[in-house]
């Protein structure tokens, strides 16, 4: 049930199609919508596949119901009639954990996931160690679990949704990484609260032998309760336990007896910002945790990672101005580290999907921080009642697309300054997803021509 585009559900039907399983594939968008991924099956082996709506009779007439974790499942009726009927139902990830052998890392957190995994991930492949990537940074390594064995390390990205479902399973990964908690997902959760203990169960079942690795610059993370060992970062990292403190000028690193002390000049420069200071902190103590390398080692890796795309992702320089991609920052945190990175002055295009969290301080940062925002998606009209009560007479125009809010933004831009997308929310159905959202973006200032015009300026 739902096919989706991050690569969980095409591994799920494959995988199962390898098993001999016959498949029923079900999603509510139409096969031009799905193209791409259906693409990437092999649609014939199906035994059926229904495009444009569900039916109940598959959920209940079918040994088992697989479902996209973006899914409320108690909401949903179609799978409430799955589950009266007695029918089990499950994830791509939930099907992975039961037969995954490898040693496993979980990275969960509200912002920071994608880049501490693959950083992780990256520096354990240059120590030597075989590593392996996956989870909700759109790689399903379900296709692969049967080949894994006790001397592998996966690596999972999850998400709140994902971690959700694999609470029955009682999850019990070797070393858990928390980036951060902030307000997300109040529309699939219901509440903060939910939010919060959907992210705890990477914690809940660990064991003394394992190892929790928790952002101590975050005041509701350093409260999190576990039974494994604890190593924290961050510049308010507990000296009683193993920590990677963050210095203003270096990393204080102490995992088991010695102390090291790396200074962050030894950063490559396109690394060498708060935000990334953070994220390579979390994914040293994790790689420290495998004692699989030592820091010295773990650092040198770090000359070859390259940030990943959608991520302060510098497309151009012209004419003294940069443009700069940041279409993953989907909370409103993530917009305003990055308005608190940049140097130049800014001009942003910011808003999207309303998750029903609070954006109060996303326009009080915004209006301490721009000289114009544009605004798009759901959430423009309310940032546009909030923005002045922070800043009279900041410049903002609300836009009805993103091709209407570049256009707009171009004419307030002067050499040097900046042009950063940083929406500060998930995209809305104007998108298929944040790397639709930036890509697009990519594509507007590369080609320097818009043709939409701006629904409304002030």
């Amino acid at each position: 049930m739902g096919l989706g585009r991050f690569g969980g559900g095409i591994g799920v039907v494959n995988f199962l199609l390898q098993q001999g399983a016959r498949v029923t594939l079900t999603d509510l968008q139409r096969e031009g919508q799905l193209k791409d991924s259906l693409s990437k099956i092999d649609v014939s082996r199906l035994d059926q596949l229904v495009l444009g709506e569900h039916r109940e009779r598959d959920f209940v007439e079918c040994d088992c119901v697989v479902i996209n974790p973006g899914i409320v499942a108690d909401k949903n009726r179609f799978i409430r009639a799955a589950v009266r009927a007695g029918v089990p139902v499950t994830t791509e990830i939930n099907l992975f954990w039961d037969r995954c052998r490898a040693k496993v890392i979980i990275v969960t957190g509200t912002v920071g996931k994608s880049t501490t995994s693959s950083l992780i991930t990256h520096l354990l492949k240059h120590a030597g160690v075989s590593c392996h990537l996956g989870g909700n940074i759109g790689i399903s390594l379900l296709s692969k679990v049967e080949t894994f064995t006790e001397d592998d390390w996966v690596v999972l990205e999850l998400s709140s949704f994902q971690l959700e479902y694999l609470k029955p399973l009682q999850p019990r990964p070797n070393i858990t990484v928390v980036t951060n908690f902030f307000a997300n997902h109040i529309d699939w959760h219901g509440d903060l609260d939910s939010y919060r203990t959907a992210k705890q169960v990477a914690l809940n079942w660990q064991t003394p032998d394992g190892v929790a690795v928790l952002n101590a610059n975050d005041p509701d993370v350093r409260q999190w309760k576990t039974k494994g060992k604890r190593i924290e970062f961050g510049s308010q990292a507990n000296h009683e336990v193993d920590r990677i403190e963050m210095t203003p000028h270096s990393y204080e690193i102490k995992v088991g007896s010695d102390v090291e002390e790396i200074p962050y000049s030894a950063l490559p420069a396109r690394l060498n910002l708060p935000h990334q200071r953070a994220n390579i902190a979390a994914a040293l103590a994790a790689v420290l945790s495998t004692q699989t390398a030592d820091p010295n080692t773990i650092m040198k890796g770090l000359s070859s990672f390259r940030p990943l795309p959608h991520r302060l992702e510098l497309i151009a320089d012209r004419e003294g101005i940069e443009y700069i991609n940041d279409s993953k920052a989907t909370t409103p945190e993530a917009t305003m580290a990055a308005l608190s990175s940049m140097t130049r002055p800014v001009v942003l295009i910011a808003g999207g999907k309303d998750k029903r969290i609070d954006v109060s301080e996303l326009c009080r940062s915004i209006s301490g921080h721009v000289k114009a925002v544009a605004l798009i998606g759901d959430t423009s009209l309310l940032m546009a009642l909030l923005l002045p009560e922070y800043r009279k007479g900041l410049l903002y125009s609300v836009h009805h697309d993103l091709a209407s809010a570049y256009r707009w933004c171009q004419k307030q831009l002067e050499s040097g300054d900046t042009l950063l997308l940083s929406p500060g929310c998930s995209s809305d159905s104007q998108f298929l997803n944040y790397e639709d959202r930036g890509n697009q973006f990519r594509q507007l200032v590369e080609t320097k021509t818009n043709t939409c015009s701006e629904q409304s300026s002030h």
